[in-house]
Order: C-alpha cells, then structure tokens, then sequence
C-alpha cells in the first residue's frame, strides 16, 4: 500500500494505491478542470489524450490489459466517449490478436448519427451528458448479441455508475453473455461500488493496471465554472461509418496511412477520432520514426500541474471551443487526422496541420 499527497489548483487529492502493474508516477499526472460537477482530473501518462505519448508505450498498456483477461470468449467490447474511444479499440485490438475467439468493438459517441439508436446514457460528472451506443448493422449485429463476454473499458473508473448503466441497457440486449470484464487503466471503485455489478446476477471481474482509492479536499472557495462557449451539444459534423462508432470485428484490417518518418513527427488525433490516427503512429514508430501521439478534446482543463500549454480553437462554424494540450509541435512535423478532410479548412487547429498527399508514402 502506497499513499500520496497531490496538490492541484482545485484543491487537494489523497491516494491511496492498493495493486500496480504500473507506478502511478509513470501512469498519472494530475490537474485541474474547468467544471464544477468534478474539479479534478487524473491524466493519462499512456492513453494518449492530454499528454504525447510514444505509441509503443500505449500499445503496451493495451497488451497488459489484455493479458490480465482470464479466459478466451467471444466478446464484445465497448469504450466509452471520449476519452476511451482510442483505449477500448486498442485494448480490443490486443485481445483479439491474443485469442481465437471472435472480438468486436464499438464505442458510444456524442456525434449525431442517420443510424438507429441501441441505448442513451448520462455520465454525471462530464459537462457533455449525452452517450449514444448506435445499433450495428447485420450480420454484424447477430454476432455480437452472441457474444458470450461484454467487456466495457474506460480510462479511469470512480464510482461505476455510467458502466453500471451501461451493463444495465446492454445485458438484456445480449443473453448468451455469461460474464462481464470491466476494463481500466484505473480503477478507484470501493467495495460497495463493485458491489453494485452484482445485480447483474452473472461473474463481473475487474482488470486494471493500478486499483486504489482517493479522497479530494476543494480549496476554499472551489467554485470552477464552465467556460462560456464549452461544446456540450452533439456532433452534427460527418463521420466515418467505419472506425468503430457502428461496430467492428477486431483486428482492425482496414488501410492504414503511412507517414513519411524522414523527421520528428507529432500525430494528432481528433476528439473520438483516435485509433486510425494511433494506428498511423504506430506504423511510423515501428519503421524507426520518432513520434509522439496525442488528442484533441472538448473537456476544458486548467493550466497546471499536469498542463503546461493549452490551445484553444474552433473546429466548424459554431462559437465553441475545443482544446489540445501539451502539444508537443516544436522540433516536430505535427500532423493532424480529421474523420472528414472536407472539414479542415473550418477547422482552426487542422488547417495548420494538413495531411498533405506528400506526407503520404
């Protein structure tokens, strides 16, 4: 058992870490948000969101994930948006490459979709309340309701009670699944929040590179506040139909761009839009290039601790903002992957990153 003291803007956070495949100083930093249902928030050393991250550091972080999973049953896996989205594919990806058994993936999402809606749920603590877990197509639908395993994974786990809904809307969609494997690369639940899962009447296990718990003291006065032009609506902006957001038999087959590595290279990804783009880094990784993957996101964040840059900008005609943090663009050749090139030119951060075709081997 480990204790730590972390001092943030917003106040004071004490962990407690119980297991760890990973040391929390090499798998957190930590800061402040801009919000006042949750004034703190851990950062991902490996997810690669808030900080660049080599991608062989998050495709380890995926296989230990992967490795901790008992068994082998076809299985469905679900991220959670946003920042999931990239975890759950690659965590996915790494199961399916470690058993014979059948693995799809999908992800709920905040973009608004001409596809029919499986399920809706909230997430108490995010300033974007809406996930939407679109219905797959057939036959990809008929296999995974026969899925024998549901595994949902998300990046850090608190309390449980957006997975606990989730099971809640899934598990009677799904009646051949016989267990239920709650991934993360952190898990804080208390006894009594594991507890809740066995509602569920069916085996729920917990795999996890660090379990621990924590406390958070506000400073006085706390009182962070949304900033005014925060996106909190749906994406209405075109999306693929093909990376995840209708459901994918895992290992990803499909192309992969393949960067030049002739210099540095900082791949971005965007908001959901995560694993094509981590895919893309690997490769150049793998090739002998020197890259450094990261995210962009709609969560506001304070500067501090963990944040050391923070740009903020429009990615279509709408007066919100979204954010990149920590950008890592000096020294580096940053590129940055849209869903849609159509949208670029609108879109503040892309256009002064383009993909150009030259890039491109």
């Amino acid at each position: 058992m480990q204790k730590h003291n972390i001092q943030i803007k917003n106040g004071s956070l004490n962990i407690t870490v119980l297991e760890q495949t990973i040391p929390l100083n090499e798998l957190l930093d930590f800061a402040s948000r801009e919000n006042p249902k949750r004034g703190f928030l851990f950062v991902s050393k490996v997810l690669g969101k808030h900080i660049p991250v080599k991608p062989s550091l998050m495709r380890d972080a995926y296989n230990a994930l992967a490795e901790k999973v008992v068994g082998a049953e076809s299985s469905f896996v679900v991220g959670m948006a946003e920042t999931a989205t990239g975890l759950g594919a690659g965590f996915a990806d790494s199961l399916a490459n470690k058993q014979k058994q059948d693995v799809y993936y999908q992800h709920t999402t905040r973009y608004k979709a001409d596809k029919p809606i499986w399920l809706t749920l909230d997430e108490a603590h995010s300033h974007a309340v809406d996930h939407i877990l679109y219905q797959a197509e057939q036959p990809l639908l008929s296999s995974i309701t026969k899925s024998r395993r549901l595994i949902l994974v998300d990046d850090e786990i608190s309390t449980g009670r957006t997975l606990k809904l989730l099971g809640d809307k899934l598990l009677p969609k799904m009646e051949q699944v016989k267990e239920v494997v709650i991934v993360s690369l952190v898990n804080w639940l208390s006894q009594e929040h594991r507890d809740q899962f066995d509602a569920w009447g069916i085996p729920v296990t917990h795999v996890s590179l660090l379990d621990g718990n924590f406390t958070f003291i506000p400073v006085p006065g706390f009182s962070p506040s949304l900033p005014k032009n925060v996106d909190k609506d749906l994406d209405t902006r075109a999306c693929r139909k093909d990376l995840g957001r209708f459901g994918l038999k895992m290992p990803f087959d499909g192309p992969i761009p393949k960067l030049d590595i002739d210099q540095p290279r900082a791949v971005i990804g965007d908001g959901e839009h995560l694993y094509l783009p981590f895919l893309a880094a690997e490769k150049a990784e793998q090739r002998g290039g020197d890259v450094v993957f990261q995210s962009t996101t709609r969560s506001p964040i304070m500067l501090g601790n963990a944040i050391l840059s923070k740009q903020a900008f429009r990615v279509d005609e709408r007066n919100v903002e979204h954010y990149i943090y920590n950008l890592q663009d000096v020294g580096r050749k940053a590129v940055h992957f849209l869903e849609d090139e159509c949208q670029r030119k609108i879109n503040q951060l892309a256009a002064r990153f383009p993909l150009l075709e030259s890039e491109i081997e």
